[in-house]
């Protein structure tokens, strides 16, 4: 659903939209004045805001509340389901997004929803099914899974670079040098900003990069050489450290 179609409903506190597509997606940064949990039943999606970076998979699903600018992508075919909710359900839920592995009966639910509460009135049976939906909703675990990006310009410049192109192998005392940073200081800022050391940062960048190519279909060894690894079997270790599979195991479109 578009931005304004979305803003264009009122009534029930739930609006719901279902995609499918059978080649690549892309959606241009765009927000909306309701939040959105959005949900992938196939397939992979990125999804990027000013401040991180997901990659959200079948079964997964990630919270955006209101006016929280972002862009889509996809690789290939993929599945899934958005439900909107008014801005007053939204006041008691993160300011920030977050993403979370649906439950059996949320998932059914939220493809249920997806399809009923497009119609008006909302029936009786979809109210109280919604409402059953935003207690499961409440009580699921959220993840920690998000690639945060910093706020200070400096440091922008080098994870756009990086972004671009993670195997780039410049050195950590490059990368604060092209930041007009003493390495000291740079490590101290990358971690202070995102939270995570600047390692890490590029090591999960690299398998989140890889996780997108493995989904487009690429070979393993291809993509161990387009994200930075010099070997397959750093690659392969690195992969499974982050994602519990190996790349050769990891489904593609």
């Amino acid at each position: 659903m578009s931005p304004t179609e979305i803003e264009s409903q009122t009534g029930f506190w739930l609006l719901g939209g279902s995609m499918a597509q059978t080649t690549r997606r892309t959606a241009a940064r765009h927000s909306h004045d309701r939040g959105q949990i959005f949900g992938i039943s196939s397939g992979l999606m990125a999804l990027r805001t000013e401040q991180a970076y997901w990659l959200i998979g079948p079964g997964q699903f990630l919270w955006l509340p209101p006016f929280v600018a972002h862009d889509a992508r996809s690789h290939g075919a993929v599945e899934g389901w958005s439900l909107y909710l008014d801005p007053a359900r939204c006041r008691n839920l993160p300011a920030t997004p977050f993403m979370a592995q649906g439950s059996a009966l949320l998932n059914a639910q939220a493809e249920r929803l997806a399809r009923d509460t497009r119609q008006s009135p909302v029936s009786d049976r979809t109210a109280r099914l919604a409402e059953t939906l935003w207690d499961e909703f409440i009580a699921l675990p959220r993840e920690d899974t998000a690639l945060p990006l910093p706020r200070d310009e400096r440091l922008r410049r080098v994870t756009t670079i990086l972004s671009s192109d993670p195997a780039d192998r410049r050195s950590q005392t490059d990368w604060a040098r092209l930041a007009g940073m003493s390495p000291r200081s740079f490590v101290r800022h990358f971690s202070q900003d995102t939270g995570i050391g600047f390692g890490a940062w590029r090591q999960k960048l690299r398998i989140l990069n890889a996780r997108e190519r493995l989904a487009r279909g690429e070979r393993v060894t291809q993509v161990a050489l387009a994200v930075g690894y010099e070997s397959q079997g750093a690659f392969a270790a690195a992969f499974k450290a982050l994602t519990g599979m190996s790349p050769g195991r990891y489904p593609s479109s």
